[in-house]
């Protein structure tokens, strides 16, 4: 990525796997309490159950005093001994002690001890198990419950997080992908065996690298443009140079100088021209004022008007409001003055140009309409395009003029339209909005030029 680093510090699957983990860690610690205890008390009582069941055994003689155990732990002794016994190696319990299941401490230990009186007889026993033992038996058993869920849980956390790696790999295969741009040309990302839940991510990504890519190759004809641009009135003016030296005559020289100023001053508008389109696009043009509409009009019909005279053009307005908007810069002043300028070079000798001021639903209207031949419908979007010329031009320009109208439009968050009369000739027309508040919003993402027929 250009040698650059991203701090990561949010990562959504690091975040998955560590809910998930403690999620899991906590219920599994939850069910391993609630199942050990239960399996810990089932074994307490699976060991007085066994008392009892020796102790029936003592009661239909069919066990008598002994120790019994497993042959692999002494330990694990249960004591059958008749009460009141004297022997020293016998539990020394009172006589008194009334039949059942009791917990007693003798000798510094605690004792199970069932007591009972012989069937057969009136003897009495006791069947007796040290509690640690017991308990000793009962948490084997809650470990040997717990221990297995606590693998189970191991092994499941593992498996959850290799899928949820396995789920993201789509994500930095996409990231890997984008990294393979060079930047100089965008190719779409591959669109096949690409989740549901990624789908949505990539078609936009896809939609902006075509965006960008456009961008790009308008940038890239901008450029080629504009140094064609320059280099024909250059080398134009390099041979009108070259041509005074050897002039003929004072006169012939004085021409040649005229041509010389000619050229450098379609030079100039051209530099400058770039620079205000440059300058647009870079979104430079300062801050933004009310200014009156109809002064910035009438002001350019003024300026304007001896060329519409010397093409016995009539030129006037038909119809003006009194109107209130905002501007930046002279960026209003271009724009109505480039759609006068047009309309006076495209309209043949003679003709009529009509420009209208009015308000109409909140939204300040420019127009200008023309009795020239019109713009081939094919060609109304593409006019707007830097050094496009419609075929057959002859009239001098370097197709700059829309282009700049469209960045001022742009940044005043107005909206030109351009279209074909029925009568013949063509219809300007600008319209921005008279809400101030709404114009000293942020620059928008587009301005729509549109063909309406």
């Amino acid at each position: 990525m250009d040698g650059r680093q991203i701090k990561h510090t949010h990562s959504l699957q690091r975040k998955l796997n560590h809910w998930i983990t403690f999620t899991t860690f906590i219920f599994v610690t939850i069910a391993g309490i609630l199942s050990g205890g239960i399996a810990f008390y089932e074994a307490r009582d699976l060991q007085d159950n066994i008392l009892q069941e020796v102790a029936r055994l003592v009661r239909i003689n069919q066990l008598t005093e002994n120790k019994l155990h497993s042959d692999d732990n002494e330990e694990e002794s249960i004591i059958i001994q008749r009460l009141g016994s004297q022997l020293a190696s016998q539990l020394q319990i009172p006589s008194t002690l009334k039949d059942g299941l009791q917990t007693l401490r003798i000798n510094d230990e605690d004792w199970r001890v069932l007591i009972l009186t012989q069937s057969s007889s009136t003897q009495r026993f006791l069947v007796a198990q040290q509690t640690e033992l017991r308990d000793e038996i009962a948490w084997n058993s809650s470990l040997n419950v717990f221990l297995p869920i606590l693998l189970l849980v191991i092994i499941t956390l593992i498996i959850i997080n290799l899928i949820i790696r396995n789920a993201f790999k789509p994500l930095k295969k996409l990231a890997a992908n984008l990294d393979k741009q060079d930047g100089t040309e965008l190719n779409p990302l591959p669109e096949t065996n690409m989740l549901e839940e990624v789908a949505p991510f990539l078609l936009s990504i896809n939609g902006l690298l075509a965006r960008i890519q456009q961008n790009i190759q308008k940038q890239q004809r901008f450029i080629a443009d504009a140094a064609h641009e320059l280099r024909t009135p250059v080398a134009a003016l390099s041979i009108l140079s070259e041509n005074i030296q050897n002039a003929s005559s004072e006169e012939d020289r004085k021409q040649r100088q005229q041509l010389l100023q000619q050229g450098l001053g379609r030079l100039r508008l051209l530099v400058a021209q770039l620079l205000d389109l440059a300058r647009l696009q870079g979104d430079y043009a300062g801050p933004k004022e009310i200014v009156s509409f109809n002064k910035i009009v009438q002001d350019a019909i003024t300026d304007l008007y001896s060329l519409a005279e010397a093409k016995q053009i009539d030129l006037g307005i038909s119809h003006q409001e009194q109107l209130s908007v905002l501007n930046q810069g002279n960026g209003l002043s271009q724009l109505v003055r480039n759609a006068i300028d047009n309309a006076i070079r495209y309209t043949p000798n003679g003709g009529t140009i009509n420009v209208s001021l009015y308000a109409e639903e909140g939204n300040a209207i420019f127009r200008v309409e023309d009795t020239g031949s019109g713009v081939p419908e094919e060609e109304l979007q593409l006019i707007f395009e830097p050094f496009y010329r419609t075929q057959g031009n002859s009239q001098p320009g370097n197709g700059l003029g829309l282009a700049i109208s469209l960045e001022i439009a742009r940044n005043l968050g107005g909206h030109i339209t351009l279209l074909n009369r029925e009568n013949g000739g063509l219809q300007f027309q600008y319209l921005q909005s008279q809400n101030i508040s709404q114009n000293l919003s942020t620059r928008p993402l587009s301005s729509a030029v549109n063909n309406l027929n």
